[in-house]
């Protein structure tokens, strides 16, 4: 059962059961091997991934390429990664996780071509210091080329994970430059494995770049947590852009003026620096009573916001998987989303709303109904472990990076 299906069908006399999750046995250290050695690279992981509070990002990339590098050090692989200069150590130790520092590029190289040197050979050449098997990459950009690169002089293997849909939506990838969506076609093209987060973006790489995808859904995991109630509050976690349209929200608290809706998130600084539209959305809801923006939260202190809500809406347009749906569903929480990525046809854990009356409808519906409310809490409760625990996706994970796991062992 959806929960499209258990909003629609709510059972008034019962309970949907929740789904057990999955254990699966330790991943094997290939056969007179060393543990197979996985580098992911990320110029903005280090504050998330050491667990600061004091720098204002809370990228949902980042924090799943967090939450992978702890699950596979978990299961017995050896885990690296490298990352940009973020004022820290040569190479810091997170928990048996090595970290390493990419140089600072500062003004060194040719003005026009600094994106070649130093910023792709200094990756090139940290990843001959790292010398790793696997190298992983996440979100489109010139850098992937690099990783790419690296990769196939040096005899590794170069696995690109998605981060939207709109990645792989065309020849055009949205928000860059020429050159850098030709780099990045060439890197998908070149990469032993492509990993999608859902079925839209398993098709789109078909359809246009002709690759077939792995499909591994993103996973999560929190402890302790409080579950959802149906009388708490109506959330939306997010940061602040144009396309996820979070003024719609604000036009949704003002169609239910009796319940409290809380705001979260902070502004987009990379799109955003001097922050005007964030200003604008916080203006905006400040002319709505039963509205709390809060704003920015360290994403360590987020779930407090997701404990013991009742609803979970997200506006935007367009998602790969966003990590909202996935920390409200280990809770219970139903979502509301005018997406609704799927894992397999017809498997989604959200509500999907064709506008914002039908998402008004379906929201009043949840609310003035505890048993419907409880139905879709326990339908996307059973999704999240079916589909994204951690035991679930780490097997998906095991079946991607076991199929070299002989030919490192023969190395």
């Amino acid at each position: 059962m959806t929960a499209e299906s258990a909003f629609r069908n709510a059972d008034r006399g019962g309970r949907v059961s929740f789904m057990q999750g999955r254990k699966a046995p330790p991943m094997a250290t290939p056969a007179g091997g060393e543990p197979v050695h996985v580098c992911f690279v990320s110029m903005s992981i280090y504050p998330m991934l050491v667990g600061s509070t004091d720098v204002e990002f809370a990228g949902g990339g980042e924090m799943q390429q967090v939450m992978l590098a702890r699950m596979l050090h978990s299961d017995g692989f050896r885990v690296s990664v490298l990352t940009a200069d973020h004022g820290q150590p040569d190479v810091v130790d997170s928990d048996g996780i090595q970290i390493f520092r990419m140089p600072e590029p500062a003004r060194r190289g040719v003005p026009g071509l600094r994106f070649l040197h130093p910023l792709c050979t200094d990756i090139v050449k940290s990843l001959d210091r790292v010398d790793s098997d696997i190298v992983y990459f996440r979100v489109a950009g010139f850098r992937a080329a690099a990783v790419a690169w690296y990769a196939k002089t040096r005899g590794k293997r170069f696995i690109y994970a998605s981060g939207s849909d709109r990645e792989f939506q065309g020849r055009d990838v949205t928000g860059l430059p020429r050159r850098d969506q030709v780099l990045f076609r060439l890197a998908v093209r070149s990469a032993d494995a492509v990993l999608v987060q859902n079925l839209r973006q398993q098709e789109l790489l078909k359809k246009n770049f002709d690759r077939e995808a792995s499909l591994v859904p993103n996973c999560y995991a929190e402890a302790p947590l409080v579950p959802g109630s149906p009388n708490g509050p109506i959330l939306w976690v997010g940061t602040f852009k144009p396309v996820k349209h979070p003024e719609l929200f604000v036009d949704l608290a003002r169609r239910f003026p009796t319940r409290r809706f809380v705001v979260v998130g902070g502004a987009d600084h990379r799109n955003d620096p001097g922050q005007s539209y964030y200003g604008q959305m916080r203006q905006l809801a400040a002319t709505v009573p039963n509205i709390e923006f809060v704003g920015y939260v360290p994403f360590q202190k987020v779930g407090s916001y997701f404990d013991g809500s009742s609803i979970l809406v997200n506006t935007s347009d367009s998602e790969g998987f966003p990590n909202t749906f996935l920390q409200a569903w280990i809770r219970g929480i139903p979502t509301l989303s005018f997406v609704s990525p799927e894992i397999a046809a017809g498997d989604s854990g959200t509500i999907k709303c064709s506008n914002l009356d039908d998402m008004a409808e379906r929201l009043s519906a949840l609310l003035s109904d505890s048993t419907v409310w409880r139905a879709a809490s326990n339908v996307c409760h059973a999704h999240f472990e079916k589909d994204h625990s951690v035991s679930a996706v780490l097997q998906r994970y095991r079946d991607v990076l076991g199929q070299w796991s002989i030919r490192f062992a023969g190395q």
